[in-house]
């Protein structure tokens, strides 16, 4: 840091525009000074780094292989300090950035829409990058800082990583109306059909699974299908039952089909936003942040 203290920012800018421009004149044309300032600054230069940086040779200019050293070191640091810079002044509609943000379908069919139109209308200069994957490839992936934000009902976190809740939701059981014509079931008659499982992982257990465990008992699930949209379309026409949560009906369901209370007592999903601590600082995914919370108030 003591070396610092020798100079100041507007030096290190002049240096960056001599270091492309490779001619007095026409630095200080881009920098709109006058030559003499310049020359000025490139003499101080001169001293500090003590090297000649820009020598006249057969009637041109041309950079010292230390000038030559400087500049890709000096173009990355000064493209980070104006990106430090505009984070304090953060303005959604002159953003340049991508976030890649992992969903399951059930998260893309509440999200994905509301979010898109908003950042298409207030920051048109933002991508998205949307990555379906699963609880433990969504932490992974934020871990390794290959995922800003990730999102879905999770029941363990790494210490590292931040949480909240952005809205709660409830498992429903859907059937055919030919095995549950009232609309209801006993926990023995729901038991007695065989079930539809949504999961990422075929072998893990879900929120329906871990209770039924509680009470001692055991559904058999026939089919496993990591896909939330699809598995509605799986019990029309069948003896088996969805549950599921209940946002992920939001297109309703077929009128052969009806929807209803399983019998069995599930806590409601805390649906969570999760992101790395690393992240708490950035204005730009923290405003990304706020707008998805409001955007699902």
């Amino acid at each position: 840091m003591n070396n610092l203290r020798r100079l100041d920012l507007n030096q290190l800018v002049t240096l960056l525009v001599l270091l492309q421009e490779r001619h007095v004149s026409r630095a200080a044309d881009a920098l709109h000074k006058s030559q003499p300032a310049v020359s000025h600054t490139l003499n101080q230069l001169r001293e500090l780094f003590q090297d000649p940086l820009l020598v006249r040779q057969q009637g041109q200019y041309q950079l010292t292989s230390k000038a030559e050293s400087l500049y890709v070191p000096l173009l990355k640091a000064m493209e980070q300090l104006d990106y430090l810079i505009a984070q304090q002044n953060f303005q959604p509609a002159l953003c340049h950035q991508r976030f890649n943000i992992a969903l399951s379908d059930y998260g893309a069919a509440i999200i994905a829409e509301p979010l898109t139109h908003y950042v298409r209308q207030h920051a048109p200069d933002v991508d998205l990058k949307i990555w379906h994957c699963s609880r433990e490839e969504m932490q992974n992936k934020l871990l390794e800082g290959s995922l800003d934000l990730a999102f879905g009902v999770f029941n363990a976190l790494d210490s590292t990583l931040c949480a909240q809740a952005i809205f709660q939701d409830k498992m429903v059981s859907v059937a055919d109306k030919s095995i549950c014509p009232t609309g209801k079931m006993t926990l023995d008659e729901w038991l007695s059909y065989p079930h539809v499982a949504v999961s990422m992982k075929p072998f893990d257990m879900n929120e329906v699974d871990t209770q039924l465990k509680r009470l001692n008992q055991k559904r058999r699930v026939a089919v496993t299908i990591p896909y939330w949209q699809v598995a509605p379309r799986l019990v029309e026409g069948t003896d088996l039952i969805l549950t599921a949560a209940q946002r992920s009906f939001s297109q309703g369901i077929n009128k052969r089909c009806v929807m209803f209370e399983p019998p069995v007592e599930i806590p409601p999903l805390d649906f969570q936003m999760i992101w790395h601590e690393r992240s708490h600082t950035d204005n730009a995914l923290n405003w990304l942040r706020e707008t998805i919370v409001n955007l699902l108030a």
